[in-house]
């Protein structure tokens, strides 16, 4: 079998309230039909800060770092400056992340195998590589990386720790999902990036998996049973993040919201997960309108989705490591659940794709 025996989370120091993020956007315009449409959209994210490695995002001009000093933010940094950054910030973040996992130094010698997952940056060699060298992990230890998968890469990361430890008794697997979204900021002011850019932060989350969990509490141990996919092929273009000059562009359309829970209660129905027999949601909120929807599909009362609501709040939309922040916020507010209570996680990426796991308390 595979469990999660421990997730920990980790965000950059710099904390912007979603009003300072509105204001900067808004300043870079003198549209003032644009200056109005960004408040308002800002205003209704549910989101009431968000993390960043940059300063800027809370400063004046003249005092901006990482931007251009005016208002304009011209010229936009380019793709090797953010990458630059990126590679610097990632490394210290994942380590944070990692560090926080209880015993660590003990456990370390035992990993077997290591999975960094992100969509925000690559280098060679890369994560994965920085992360056994700083960890002081085996040379020999087995590496992958799932890259430019999107929101739902941590469940694909979970799945395929899954498949390790069912493969091998022995296994000890680190799953690191580390994602720097706020470098990618865009002076661009199409409906697709009003959206993009009022959603997503900064955050990491690092993830033990193993096969065999005598040595750990009962109480933290989470079985993974069931993974499941679905592509919206319909939505192939609603969602989508691309390479430019100038960084990553993120084209995010309203009709999320309507492809996803359009087609979650059949997929629901195909896989046998009925709302009644669920005990526990972890949904990523990859944005208010995303879990509004779900809860009114489903007929769910909002409270089961408490702690989608409460990460977009305090966090925003950090793509990958978003789902293990809610699945964390959610064992945090459950700790004496009985046995064999259920747990239905699902996160949505590109393509459109939906990717789920059916979990119980161990």
């Amino acid at each position: 079998m595979s469990y999660i025996a421990a997730i920990e989370t980790c965000v950059p120091e710099y904390a912007h309230t979603q009003k300072q993020f509105a204001d900067f956007y808004s300043n870079s315009t003198d549209d003032l039909d644009l200056k109005r449409k960004i408040k308002i959209i800002a205003d209704k994210t549910g989101i009431e800060k968000r993390y960043s490695v940059l300063k800027d995002y809370s400063l004046t001009p003249i005092d901006f770092e990482f931007y251009s000093k005016n208002t304009s933010l011209l010229p936009e940094p380019g793709l090797d400056v953010r990458m630059q950054i990126f590679k610097q910030e990632a490394i210290k973040l994942s380590v944070q992340a990692v560090l926080k996992i209880d015993r660590f130094d003990k456990l370390k010698n035992s990993i077997t195998h290591i999975i960094t997952v992100t969509c925000t940056g690559l280098f060679a060699p890369g994560l994965d590589i920085q992360l056994v060298q700083e960890l002081q992990l085996s040379p020999s230890i087995n590496r992958s990386s799932i890259n430019f998968m999107g929101c739902n890469a941590a469940v694909l990361a979970l799945k395929q720790a899954d498949v390790i430890c069912k493969a091998n008794g022995n296994a000890k697997v680190l799953i690191v999902c580390t994602e720097i979204c706020s470098i990618h900021f865009q002076k661009n002011y199409s409906d697709d990036y009003i959206i993009s850019n009022q959603l997503f932060g900064d955050g990491c989350a690092a993830v033990l998996v193993t096969a065999d969990p005598v040595e750990f509490a009962p109480d933290v141990l989470i079985k993974m049973n069931e993974f499941h996919s679905l592509l919206i092929h319909k939505g192939y273009n609603d969602m989508a993040w691309q390479l430019s000059e100038t960084g990553f562009k993120m084209n995010l359309t309203s009709y999320v919201s309507d492809l996803i829970n359009g087609n979650i209660k059949k997929m629901l129905n195909e896989i046998h997960v009925y709302p009644d027999f669920i005990d526990f949601w972890a949904i990523h909120p990859g944005g208010k309108k995303i879990i509004d929807e779900f809860c009114d599909t489903l007929k769910l009362e909002k409270e089961k989705l408490a702690a989608s609501y409460a990460i977009l709040k305090n966090y925003g939309n950090m793509s990958s490591p978003t789902i293990l922040f809610v699945l964390k916020e959610l064992l945090k507010n459950n700790k004496q659940v009985s046995k064999g209570k259920s747990i239905f996680t699902a996160a949505f990426g590109p393509g459109l794709s939906i990717e789920t796991i059916k979990m119980v308390y161990a």
